[in-house]
């Protein structure tokens, strides 16, 4: 009777720390917001520019209306636009918006004057309001229209006091620019100059909300990781930070942009929020150290801008590349970092031999059962003997009555003559719980598992499965209200929920009958909650279930049988 209230225990402590895991936890508090800024920092501030106009144009037709360099190198294809000489085009090529073969392509960047205008941008500011400098409607001059992978385009634009600026621009084979900006100073004057880089977005962007995952800007600033969402720079206006090295950009479930500079350069980090013209502004912006021109003299800077999918392998392809200081922590792993990562990337391992992340969830699966295969062992010798010495309790039950004392007393005695522990069986299932939870981290923020297809009817196993019991399992074409979605479980949770009732009936029978009642209707609740969640997820559940059953099972005839 005890083992069966402590592994009741268990599996209530397992449900709540499932469900509740992030709500219960505390989570760190945000660094307080500063103004920190050198004193040459001061002197200059990158503000938002003005939307180009309150009326918005379809995106094909803002983007016809200026000179444009074309880009593509099959993973990303657009333009930068010659007016400013901004990215503000650009489309990921490998991933569309929906399952659908035929659907769209995803439109990531979109010029000013469109609905959701977000571009990319880099120049220099200066505290010398003397010095004329290229903006939003200089028109420069390049030197190509088209570029692929490696072939730089250069862009020149030149002032009315003779100070000519560059901007060499170079795409690499996946998500990365290259921005080599240079001043060719023959003005007579001489003058300090600030290297600028930001991402501008206009409105809010669709959003998942939910609260494991993070959208919205963020940086690494001196190696840590800041997240503020939309909301907070509403709220503040203005946030700055300094930092060395580090970057800053905006995330999007699966996608981003990042301004990077040199990571051994101090940069001043800022998030900046307007509303101008009924529009919601956003920036993210670094602002580089003071360089100074001199008459006759050139001075030079470069920026690296990422935009695109936060694919795992790229993202840590770059940082050995180039050192970009934790830049992984944009795919949004969350404080099990350490833990969610390392199991991704066992996935992703096995998915490099057996070419499907559904098999490769199976395969982690079986990892997991053997990794945890000696204490499994023990807890399920364990359980084994308490069914075994199931009818001596219930004797023990019917001998002490209502004197529970004397019957504990009995019980203990009992667990220890025959070497019998009945908290083993808990164990095992608090210890999968970090790792239930890890996965499901990945299967939800990670782009890999995005559209990642198993095999029958399951094609995408970041969603739930798609053949539900209110749609007669596919045979009813009936877009299921929300309030009923909790009704409408798959194939895989009914599986789960069946292999969960059969591992139960190998449990010792508790002797309680209300304790009995709860446990037979455990299985069901769980086919219920798990429903709604990625089909990964209980494909992993159900995998789970079905190798604890066959070792319980062995273990259970070999003891019954002693």
């Amino acid at each position: 009777m005890e083992n069966q209230k402590n592994l009741f225990l268990a599996i209530i402590i397992s449900m709540a720390i499932i469900f509740g895991f992030q709500l219960l936890v505390p989570q760190p508090e945000r660094a307080p917001v500063t103004e920190e800024q050198t004193s040459d920092e001061s002197l200059v501030d990158l503000s938002i520019q003005k939307s180009s106009s309150t009326v918005l144009a379809d995106r094909g037709e803002v983007i016809i209306q200026s000179g444009r360099v074309n880009f593509d190198n099959s993973k990303i294809k657009g333009s930068i636009n010659l007016n400013g000489a901004i990215i503000d085009d650009l489309i990921l090529e490998e991933f569309r918006e929906t399952l659908d073969p035929t659907s769209n392509l995803i439109e990531f960047l979109n010029p000013l004057g469109s609905d959701n205008a977000y571009y990319l941008d880099t120049g220099w500011v200066s505290s010398d309001s003397t010095v004329k400098l290229p903006n939003s409607s200089s028109i420069w001059i390049a030197d190509k229209t088209t570029v692929g992978v490696n072939e730089p385009v250069k862009l020149t634009w030149t002032s009315d006091q003779n100070i000519t600026f560059e901007k060499i621009i170079t795409l690499d084979e996946n998500y990365l620019f290259s921005v080599d900006q240079r001043v060719i100073n023959n003005s007579g004057l001489s003058f300090d100059l600030y290297p600028y880089g930001l991402s501008k977005r206009q409105g809010i962007p669709e959003m998942q909300n939910f609260f494991i995952l993070h959208e919205g800007p963020l940086s690494i600033t001196d190696g840590v990781l800041k997240e503020y969402d939309y909301d907070d720079l509403k709220d503040d206006k203005k946030i700055k930070h300094s930092s060395v090295g580090g970057w800053i950009g905006m995330t999007d479930k699966y996608w981003q942009t990042a301004i990077i500079p040199n990571q051994n350069e101090p940069v001043q980090q800022t998030y900046s929020y307007s509303f101008v013209d009924n529009i919601d502004n956003f920036q993210t912006d670094i602002v580089g150290e003071r360089i100074s021109v001199s008459n006759n003299a050139s001075i030079s800077h470069n920026f690296k801008i990422f935009a695109g999918p936060k694919i795992v392998n790229i993202i840590d392809k770059y940082i050995e590349e180039y050192g970009f200081d934790g830049f992984d922590r944009s795919v949004d792993f969350g404080w099990f970092y350490f833990l969610t990562k390392p199991i991704f990337n066992v996935l992703e391992f096995i998915y490099g031999y057996v070419g499907n992340f559904g098999w490769s969830i199976i395969l982690f699966t079986v990892l997991m059962r053997i990794c945890f295969f000696p204490l499994a062992q023990q807890s399920f010798k364990s359980m084994a003997k308490m069914k075994k010495l199931a009818p001596e309790m219930q004797r023990l039950k019917e001998q002490y009555g209502d004197d529970r004392a004397g019957m504990q007393k009995e019980m203990m005695a009992l667990y220890k003559r025959e070497k019998a522990n009945p908290i083993a069986g808990c164990l095992p299932i608090l210890l999968q719980i970090p790792v239930f939870f890890a996965l499901y981290k990945v299967l939800f923020v990670t782009i890999e598992m995005r559209h990642a297809p198993f095999i029958g009817w399951v094609h995408d196993l970041s969603a739930p499965d798609p053949l539900g019991a209110l749609t007669l399992f596919g045979f009813v074409e009936w877009n299921v209200p929300g309030i009923l979605q909790i009704l409408n479980v798959g194939i895989w949770p009914i599986l789960m929920g069946i292999s969960m009732y059969i591992q139960f009936k190998l449990n010792p029978a508790p002797v309680d009958k209300m304790q009995a009642k709860i446990f037979g209707l455990l299985p069901i609740v769980f086919t219920f909650i798990l429903g709604g969640f990625a089909a990964g997820l209980v494909i992993y559940w159900t995998t789970n279930n079905v190798l604890s059953m066959a070792q319980q099972y062995i273990i259970q005839r070999k003891i019954m049988k002693s």
